[in-house]
């Protein structure tokens, strides 16, 4: 019977082992070297989870720490694994590093193509890049240095957002008779794309968020202040002035608000404001103001 029990031992094929478990601990690790960029650490964390759990974000992470210390060929296939499945720019930029390592320029090329079309990364990230100086000769790594300000920056390279810039700067605001009504701090913010207004009146404070809108090709300023109002203005950058227009109500009763920019010969730039009660027949004055640079 022993015998028996032996022969059928050998016969039975052995058990498969089961993969080896990864553990939250793990992957916590592996994530917190990668955001405090200890390449090694975190290559050396996420080399046993890729092998079990097949997620492409961590073939990706992977993948850019292997870059990181220099392992460009063991890079490439977890980042296009990566790739596969996320669009994600920075993937595509750590491919493109890890082809221009290994000399490989045409599909460095490629993967630079890719990161813009899938939306680019930050301009000082990609002129950072020291392993692509390689490719820096090239007018192609030009018209994808071009590409990339515009698909990360797309208000800088649009000339539209620039239509209203006239209006930034520090500003002394007059009346007709030259009183002082007020103080005036125009920025421009947020990647260039938000004309920022902080005013500072005799007798009261507001400010405005103004932005050209690509969809409906419209500018829009959004005006708010320290007694409460709200106001919202649409309009267009026409025969070289702002016109905006707004719904203002008075009384109980429709009415609108215009408020006309433009720059004059000097720099200044004049602010006209009328009212109309008869759905824009018939405008009246409500104020004129002229800011003047400070010195």
């Amino acid at each position: 019977m022993k015998r028996a029990l032996l022969v059928l031992g050998l016969l039975a094929p052995p058990l498969a082992h089961a993969d080896p478990e990864i553990t939250q601990a793990q992957r916590n690790a592996a994530n917190d070297a990668f955001q405090r960029a200890n390449w090694p650490a975190a290559a050396k964390a996420y080399a046993p989870i890729v092998a079990v759990e097949d997620h492409p974000a961590l073939h990706g992470r992977y993948g850019t720490a292997l870059v990181e210390i220099d392992k460009p060929r063991d890079a490439v296939p977890h980042l296009e694994k990566a790739l596969a499945i996320i669009p994600n720019p920075r993937f595509a930029f750590y491919l493109a590093r890890a082809h221009a390592r290994l000399g490989e320029a045409e599909a460095a090329f490629a993967a630079l193509d890719r990161m813009v079309a899938i939306g680019g990364v930050p301009v000082a990230t990609l002129s950072a890049a020291r392993d692509l100086a390689a490719l820096a000769d090239h007018k192609r790594f030009a018209d994808i240095t071009a590409k990339n300000r515009a698909a990360v920056e797309p208000c800088r390279a649009a000339p539209e957002f620039r239509q209203f810039d006239f209006w930034i700067g520090e500003w002394t605001v007059k009346d007709p008779k030259s009183n002082t009504a007020g103080t005036s701090s125009i920025q421009l913010i947020l990647g260039s794309c938000v004309i920022f207004e902080n005013w500072t009146g005799t007798g009261s404070s507001g400010k405005s968020f103004n932005i050209y809108d690509v969809n409906d090709k419209k500018w829009h300023q959004t005006w708010t202040d320290d007694r409460g109002t709200f106001t919202h203005y649409i309009g267009s950058f026409t025969d070289g002035k702002m016109v905006l227009v707004a719904d203002q109500p008075a009384n109980g009763k429709p009415g609108l608000a215009r408020m006309t920019f433009s720059k004059l010969a000097n720099g200044d730039v004049r602010q006209f404001g009328e009212s109309s009660s008869d759905g824009g027949k018939t405008w009246t004055t409500s104020f004129d103001l002229v800011y003047s640079k400070r010195t």
